[in-house]
């Protein structure tokens, strides 16, 4: 009976600890919607893409639209990715810790909240397996980098417990955001190093989930070796369609917002389809599948005119109604680039956001001439700052991505 009591006892603990964990990690991922969880575009001072194309609908319908897609959940399908992935890769390690790999890593596009997508999967997961959770809760990448391996030991460094392998408390290590804990400068490596020698020589008992953007990961694996340290390694797959649609159809069903038809190449192609199915597989076409990307070219694409499948319905000597219509879906043009531009675009996607100081230091040029670059490339539109941090206004970024390819540097992961 002592026994059943102490077990009791025990699963109460570890779920009073699971709570404040949850609770931690509520409280975290809410402090971070903002500028860099943004999926709206809204630069301090430039009017942007898609804030630009809004400019014409009434006040209070723009409003709602935009609090409801900075309110949107993240894709179901990317967190169905993930937990799945995590399932699997942590039942390997749990049945035998000492000859499995004790690590995932969750690659996204660079323009994608990684730490968003990831936390709010880890909630329900964390909670369904149990475990106890240890969080990275760094809200953004240090000023001074030098002080990254210190801030990385205070918040990783091992319990008491932990680190006795003979006990069976077990415990998940979640790294958000990788891209917080490097820069691109001679002495902003030290932070992964740290964490190379943890995954390395850490404990048995400690299982580590890392999130990481696309770019930034080839560049750190191409430097420090860092996939040699890690188990396995897993890139959110494209968003289809039919996901894209319904992810978004509750703000669809909500705003009343109506479908334009399509080009005539896409009327001729896609005749047995309806305009709703053709925009959505065409937005997904041009977002190349990338949730951030799709959702600003959605609101890109929303117009304030007459709604024609509601009109036919009404009496002639009834005035017309106006409605949401969704147009053809369209990227904005990338404009000229230069090579001192593609330099600094090129950090942007290795590190996701940058204050105006760490860029200029990984560009090893002077801050007021990287300054003078980020306020052309904000009038641009294709970059936007928000205080000191600077980041690749996603609607640009599969046109970035392309011209920077096209240049030689080095963005897609073998």
């Amino acid at each position: 009976m002592k026994m059943v009591e102490q077990v009791a006892k025990a699963i109460a603990e570890l779920k009073n600890v699971m709570a404040r964990t949850v609770k931690r990690f509520r409280t975290w991922l809410a402090a971070q919607r903002n500028f860099l969880f943004a999926r709206y575009t809204k630069d301090a001072q430039e009017t942007q893409e898609p804030e630009k194309s809004l400019v014409q609908l009434p006040p209070e319908t723009r409003a709602k639209l935009i609090d409801k897609v900075e309110n949107l959940p993240s894709n179901p399908a990317d967190q169905k990715a993930i937990a799945s992935k995590l399932d699997e890769a942590y039942e390997i390690w749990h049945k035998d810790p000492s000859n499995a790999d004790n690590s995932v890593v969750v690659l996204s596009s660079p323009v994608a909240a990684v730490s968003r997508i990831l936390s709010e999967t880890l909630e329900e997961w964390a909670d369904v397996k149990q475990v106890r959770l240890k969080l990275l809760s760094l809200k953004a990448r240090p000023i001074e980098i030098e002080s990254i391996v210190s801030k990385l030991e205070h918040h990783l460094k091992e319990s008491d417990s932990i680190k006795d392998e003979a006990s069976n408390q077990l415990e998940i290590v979640v790294i958000p955001n990788l891209s917080w804990c490097f820069l691109r400068s001679i002495e902003g490596l030290e932070g992964i190093e740290y964490i190379c020698s943890s995954l390395c020589n850490g404990s048995k008992n400690r299982f580590w989930i890392i999130g990481a953007g696309q770019v930034g990961w080839q560049y750190l694996n191409s430097v420090c070796g860092l996939e040699t340290y890690c188990g396995e390694v897993f890139s959110l797959p494209a968003i289809e369609s039919e996901d894209l649609e319904e992810w978004l159809e509750p703000i669809i069903k909500d705003l009343d917002i109506a479908f334009d038809e399509p080009r005539i190449d896409r009327q001729i192609l896609d005749r047995d389809k309806n305009h709703k199915t053709s925009y959505f597989e065409h937005l997904t076409n041009i977002s190349k599948g990338i949730g951030t990307v799709a959702i600003q070219a959605f609101i890109k694409s929303i117009r304030y005119e007459e709604n024609e499948e509601n009109e036919a319905k009404k009496d002639e000597t009834q005035p017309k109604e106006k409605g949401l219509i969704a147009q053809t879906p369209k990227l904005p043009q990338l404009p000229d680039l230069e090579s001192v531009d593609q330099y600094l675009l090129y950090s942007l996607l290795l590190h996701g956001d940058l204050s105006v100081s760490s860029l200029a230091e990984s560009l090893g040029d002077l801050e007021s001439e990287v300054q003078a670059r980020v306020q052309l490339l904000r009038r641009e539109g294709v970059v936007e700052q928000r205080g000191k941090v600077v980041k690749i206004n996603p609607i640009y970024y599969p046109r970035v991505k392309q011209a920077l390819a096209n240049n030689n540097f080095i963005i897609n992961r073998d």
